[in-house]
């Protein structure tokens, strides 16, 4: 993940998104949606999830998948 942050903040850098006074809202909002993206296609990657569209939001079918996934990402 800090790899993929890395890549968009120099990427945003070479499109003229940082100033003197630090980063533009624009490139913080683009390294915060990728960075969303990220863990919300982690958690979908494990069992126990799945995705609502309706309501656009992760499930879970048990706790047990979630107490597992918290229990694993903090490792």
């Amino acid at each position: 993940m800090e790899r993929v942050l890395a890549d968009v903040l120099r990427d945003q850098r070479n499109l003229g998104n940082k100033g003197d006074g630090g980063w533009k809202r624009s490139a913080l909002n683009v390294a915060a949606a990728i960075s969303w993206y990220g863990i919300v296609s982690d958690i979908l990657g494990q069992s126990g999830f799945d995705w609502d569209g309706t309501k656009h939001m992760i499930t879970v079918e048990n706790e047990n998948a979630w107490n597992e996934y918290c229990t694993v990402s903090i490792l």
